[in-house]
């Protein structure tokens, strides 16, 4: 294991590999917020290490630090995917990545009321998919590259695109900003392509708003 990802402890949840980083203060008695992270489709494998190079160790920094998130990265094997648009819609992966994050929104150290999910390119294709199925699970996604099928009315999500993506395009998320009011937001990253990680998560508000949300209530 490299020392690079040492914060990182070394986990398995529901079979799949998976990095979780605590707070730095971290206080099991207290109730922290959740950070879900789902990559994209070259950090698939089972080293448990390739899901946290695309911007994830910003969470080390003290911008972010300070928030006191658990962030917990599950990395999935080659071949397969998180589901959404491009890949078919369901994927049996998605209720794993279900089932982990009910079992942490159920520890007492986790806020079940401020369970996030971020995803990037394949990650947050899926994720799109995830929040529209289980939408009362998460208080709010982050999409970084993704790709928008389904119009999450209401929920609070928050798109970024880098305006020069040949690899995803913009268009459809462009064309959800048209018809979704607040709180969904979309962002255009001028100059930036595929790779938009390190831009997007250096963007204070984007956090600031991310850990201000809050789930729903559930109606009966």
């Amino acid at each position: 294991m490299s020392d690079v990802f040492s914060a990182w402890d070394n986990d398995h949840l529901h079979g799949l590999p998976c990095r979780v980083l605590l707070p730095q203060h971290y206080d099991p008695r207290r109730r922290h917020p959740l950070v879900v992270f789902l990559h994209g489709s070259g950090e698939r494998g089972d080293d448990n290490v390739a899901q946290l190079r695309n911007g994830l160790r910003a969470f080390e920094q003290p911008m972010l630090r300070g928030f006191s998130p658990i962030v917990v990265a599950p990395q999935i094997p080659k071949g397969l995917t998180f589901g959404g648009s491009w890949y078919g819609g369901a994927a049996p992966l998605q209720q794993t990545v279900i089932d982990v994050v009910k079992d942490l929104a159920g520890r007492g150290s986790v806020d079940e009321d401020r369970v996030y999910g971020v995803g990037f390119s394949m990650g947050a294709i899926g994720l799109w998919d995830i929040l529209a199925r289980h939408r009362g699970v998460f208080a709010a996604g982050v999409v970084l590259a993704g790709d928008a099928a389904v119009a999450l009315r209401g929920f609070p999500l928050w798109a970024v695109h880098g305006a020069n993506d040949t690899l995803v395009l913009a268009d459809n998320t462009r064309a959800v900003e048209q018809i979704l009011p607040a709180p969904f937001r979309f962002t255009e990253l001028r100059g930036l392509g595929h790779d938009i990680c390190a831009a997007a998560f250096a963007e204070p508000s984007l956090w600031s708003w991310l850990f201000e949300q809050r789930r729903a209530p559930t109606t009966s």
